[in-house]
């Protein structure tokens, strides 16, 4: 045996093993290869149901009082509450351990393995990919396991017993295959290594086992053989004339896409942004020999290449471009080559490309994205948007609202969920969030032993934890769109990461609902139509969106900066450290009333600073958001009639997703120009909903802020609350 490659350290190796109910009349057998002195081998992690978890205990430590040593790893026990929770607490389990080196077993244990393979998972070699006696190829109808003879074997996934580095496994296996979640692991590992393989197959007889020189020489896929062959994509009244490159494009778009029809959905998005003077170059990595390879588009006309003797890899064909794309858009597929991209990407020259994967369903709906200029696109990948839901006892609005978030289009964005419980959240309402899956990234659940109340459940459900961080908040009697997210990702990449046009320290936040009643001027209620109000005071585009004072609590982003100084002011506030709590800081203003209400904070805050949140203008008052205006802390139980009549004040449609069935429902670009406006052109409104500009607001708010502290009339904008408060002492 070849030991060139070294083993591993010393006490640097867990074994995770599962325990079944079957398990305890040979536990003793399944264990006996751990309760012996080990070199490698630091603790045994045994996970078992939580209805056998007493057993489990009563026969550990039954056998442990037989052994011969005190000297064995450590073994500790780790319970899940049912077998759909099995893969999460196999990665809690991973994530646990302080070892380099993970040897996942499945109730089985080595059993039934040969002496040299057993020896060969208590003492592994440092090989960076999972290594194990069981591995398979995949084929369009069912997988063929692997038969290693005399050396390692590449194969597409292992499953256990496998012993492989801790830092493959992923922060949860919720985002990959519950239905079989090692082929899932495999195509996990495989990103990570350029021969886009999913483990080593370990032969029986490793006598003569040659891995160093096996390792160093793993074969790369195969590539499909497709001959060099540009396609143009033809306009329909262009003869067969090849348009020109502009000479003056602004920025280099790559489109990495497997076959003609991913081109065709693509098509509005490339298409936009090489009309404006962009460069977009086209691969298609698993084009039929027998395609025409000719496709028309009415918008543009694009070169494109496929895979071919000389260009085999998505590498090569990098290599081969006049110069580096800034952008490369991909599918979020796993197939041989696009399992390749991000290792590419992370090596030079190729490190500075942005690479945006979209979902193969979600393509039709990524028109917008043809709207973002080249800066808003490369930083696509820098904003972290996090969703929190506040509920207490109403599990039919949050059903609906779960649901609602399930059906969204993410782009191919993580997402966070937090789900932020009160202490008198019932049992129905728990059983919502227990059955309640979400595919799109991790899911946080906290849940409050004492009442506290609206405010603090807002105010305390999410925190920022960088400048790029962004949290949307959803009490759950809200709705949204399927495009809410489209949205929000169009407005952030703008208004955060364009242009200096387009960044404000003034923007707070942008609402996905649209104002149709103004509630805070001192007479009550007024309706609103912000369309209305442009077209009368001569706003050149009425359909634009807007900047408002004020704060959206029906579905809303709110920026880091602000939400941070809002936590802070709200300390202060409540203090009373500066002013008593009763003392009114905006004058005139019907959210004074409002005493258990965060809004009226944060209200007093935005008045201060001049502060503006960015609001959707769309026909018809289409909306990303709708609240349902269910009884509630701020709704109370009333008479039907004045319910329902007050409910209508309020409900608004939902933007659909693009549907011939509702061709006259507004879309996301159903904007002037068919793109987000510059910030400094937006019309800019105050709390009372009437126009105004950001100048004034500052100067409303500076003046105010004087009379309330005595401080001089500078206001800079720094989001600190104890320098806004004339308070730098507090702490």
């Amino acid at each position: 045996m070849n030991l060139s490659i070294p083993p591993i350290g010393n006490h640097s190796l867990t074994a995770v093993l599962p325990i079944l109910s079957h398990s305890f009349e040979g536990l003793e057998v399944l264990l006996s290869p751990f309760l012996v002195p080990s070199d490698t081998i630091r603790e045994v992690i045994l996970i078992c149901p939580q209805t056998i978890l007493s057993d489990a205990r009563r026969a550990l430590k039954e056998i442990l009082s037989y052994s011969d040593t005190f000297e064995h790893p450590n073994l500790s026990l780790l319970p899940y509450t049912s077998s759909s929770f099995y893969n999460s607490t196999l990665t809690s389990a991973v994530f646990r351990v302080r070892t380099e080196w993970v040897l996942v077993l499945d109730d089985h244990g080595l059993q039934g393995l040969s002496s040299g393979q057993k020896a060969y998972l208590l003492s592994p070699l440092s090989i960076s990919l999972p290594v194990g006696p069981n591995g398979f190829l995949r084929f369009p109808a069912n997988s063929s396991r692997i038969l290693a003879t005399s050396d390692l074997e590449p194969a597409e996934y292992l499953i256990p017993p496998f012993v492989a580095p801790a830092h493959l496994f992923p922060r949860t296996f919720s985002h990959l295959a519950d239905s079989d979640p090692w082929l899932a692991f495999g195509v996990h590992v495989a990103k990570t290594h350029l021969e886009m393989i999913g483990g080593l197959v370990l032969p029986s007889d490793i006598s003569n086992l040659n891995c160093c020189e096996q390792y160093s020489r793993l074969p790369s896929l195969e590539m499909t053989q497709i001959e060099h062959n540009p396609i143009r994509i033809l306009s329909a009244d262009n003869d067969g004339r090849t348009q020109k490159r502009p000479a003056s494009a602004s920025g280099r778009f790559a489109l990495v896409v497997p076959h003609l029809e991913d081109l065709h959905a693509f098509m509005h998005v490339v298409c936009r942004l090489q009309s404006v003077g962009h460069t977009v170059s086209v691969l298609l990595y698993q084009a039929s020999p027998s395609d025409t390879m000719y496709c028309s588009s009415e918008d543009c006309t694009l070169q494109c290449l496929t895979l071919s003797h000389t260009v085999p890899t998505f590498h090569n064909w990098l290599d081969s471009l006049d110069a580096s794309p800034d952008v490369v858009f991909a599918l979020d597929v796993q197939d041989f080559l696009s399992v390749t991209f991000t290792m590419v990407l992370l090596h030079e020259p190729y490190r500075k490309i942005t690479l945006i994967r979209l979902p193969r369903a979600d393509v039709p709906h990524s028109d917008w994205i043809g709207s973002l200029t080249l800066l808003e696109l490369r930083n696509w990948n820098i904003p972290e948007i996090t969703i929190s839901v506040i509920t207490d006892h109403r599990p039919h609005s949050l059903q609906r609202l779960l649901t609602s978030l399930s059906r969204a289009r993410y782009f191919g964005e993580r997402i966070r969920l937090r789900i932020n419980l009160e202490q008198t959240a019932d049992l129905e309402t728990l059983r919502v969030i227990q059955d309640f899956e979400w595919p799109h990234g991790d899911v946080f659940v906290h849940h409050r032993v004492i009442h506290a109340g609206l405010l603090p459940a807002v105010v305390e459900s999410w925190y920022p934890n960088s400048n790029d961080s962004y949290g949307l908040l959803l009490e759950d009697d809200i709705e949204v769109s399927p495009l809410f997210f489209a949205w929000i990702k169009m407005t952030v990449l703008r208004y955060r990461y364009g242009g200096p046009e387009n960044i404000s320290p003034s923007v707070f936040g942008i609402s996905l609902y649209q104002q149709k009643i103004i509630e805070l001027r001192p007479e009550g209620r007024r309706s609103f139509d912000a369309r209305a109000l442009f077209t009368t005071d001569g706003i050149p585009n009425p359909s634009t969106p807007y900047l408002s004072q004020i704060p959206c609590s029906w579905g809303a982003v709110y920026f880091p900066e602000h939400w941070r100084e809002f936590h802070d002011y709200l300390s202060i506030r409540l203090s009373e450290y500066s002013m008593k709590i009763h003392e009114n800081v905006v004058p005139d203003i019907r959210s004074n009333k409002w005493a258990k209400s965060w809004k009226k904070y944060f209200i007093e805050l935005v008045y201060l600073r001049g502060y503006v949140m960015l609001y959707p203008n769309y026909a018809n008052f289409t909306s990303l958001s709708i609240n349902h205006l269910e009884i509630g802390s701020h709704v109370k139980d009333q008479p039907e009639e004045e319910y329902l009549r007050k409910k209508a004040l309020f409900m608004l449609p939902l933007m659909p997703l693009a549907n011939a069935s509702v061709p006259l429902c507004p879309g996301l670009l159903d904007l002037p120009e068919q793109k987000l406006p510059s910030l400094f052109s937006l019309p800019v409104l105050d709390l009372m909903g009437k126009l105004s500009s950001a100048a004034d607001l500052l100067e409303r708010g500076t003046k105010r802020r004087t009379e309330l502290t005595g401080c001089s009339a500078t206001n800079s904008l720094t989001y600190d609350a104890r320098e806004l408060m004339c308070l730098q002492e507090f702490t």
